[in-house]
């Protein structure tokens, strides 16, 4: 890679992909809606374009006169947690401006397509299907990821541009603000608030950032067009063993009482949380372990609060 295009570039992951990218000499132009986002970075490599996902189309003409880019990072996505994924204009809007994406990509002659997936893909891509399930509504989510890998997968092909799909684990850490499940529980522990989860048995995997960050400039360097690649710690298990390891971080005196949340989806097998294919393709290792990362975490959230 020599000239990257970012979208999403002002969340978590965007800002720290855009670090690494500037960090290995590459070229970076991020696309965002808000003008005060990202202005505290000063680079030589380093260009900001102002365009909503809703107006992408644009960025053809707006782009049209710029260094030639090699790879596209498509990371915007609204309605990634809470109740917004359950929002299925918001989640079909998504669909629609990740395809837009692939063909701004043809315009501008980009030949490398990175998608930003989830695991939500492979819940739902076997719990939907088999009979007699009820869905819980923010499975939306879940639909309109595996429409837009599959859909750009195949416009990618009849565009000539090469498509690498990433499937997203639950990625935390230092600077995430959102309400994931790590903010979540720590959050409970440190404020003595009562923490309401499963009996903690399904498989899960939760990966610090740099660590994923790694992973996902390996994938877009290195990976192979036509693959999806899952991007994880390497070091999968249950969640209640997640949960138990996070309590003893924070103070091992917690009572911690599971099965009070009903559990509906898929109990993922391990071979599916594998980072193998990632690691043979690219030569990703993971190095921050799980207690690290939370120990990293609980200090910046602990100041933060």
């Amino acid at each position: 890679m020599r000239s990257v295009l970012v979208t999403g570039a002002n969340g978590f992951i965007g800002k720290h992909l855009i670090s690494k990218l500037l960090e290995r000499k590459i070229k970076v132009t991020a696309i965002i809606r808000n003008e005060n986002a990202l202005k505290n970075i000063r680079h030589k490599n380093f260009n900001v374009v102002y365009c909503a996902m809703e107006e992408i189309d644009k960025l053809s003409v707006v782009l049209k006169d710029n260094d030639y880019f090699d790879t596209i990072y498509h990371l915007a996505w609204t309605g990634a947690s809470g109740i917004d994924r359950a929002d299925y204009i918001q989640q079909s809007n998504n669909i629609k401006h990740t395809l837009d994406m692939v063909h701004v990509a043809a315009k501008l002659g980009v030949k490398r397509f990175i998608g930003a997936g989830s695991l939500s893909e492979y819940d739902n891509l076997y719990y939907l299907s088999k009979d007699d399930v009820i869905p819980c509504e923010t499975a939306l989510y879940g639909v309109a990821k595996i429409s837009a890998h599959f859909m750009s997968k195949v416009e990618c092909n009849r565009l000539n541009i090469e498509h690498v799909w990433g499937i997203f684990s639950n990625v935390y850490g230092i600077g995430n603000e959102t309400d994931n499940f790590i903010n979540y529980v720590l959050k409970c522990m440190i404020s003595g608030k009562h923490l309401a989860v499963t009996t903690g048995e399904q498989n899960y995997d939760f990966v610090y950032i740099s660590d994923f960050i790694d992973g996902l400039y390996l994938m877009g360097e290195y990976g192979k067009s036509g693959f999806e690649y899952f991007i994880g710690s390497g070091a999968p298990r249950k969640l209640k063993e997640y949960i138990f390891s996070i309590r003893d971080v924070v103070d091992n005196k917690i009572d911690i009482c599971l099965g009070e949340v009903p559990f509906h989806g898929m109990n993922l097998e391990l071979e599916k949380l594998s980072i193998n294919k990632l690691q043979q393709c690219t030569g990703y290792r993971p190095i921050v372990s799980f207690e690290s990362g939370i120990r990293k975490t609980l200090e910046w959230m602990r100041n933060s609060i």
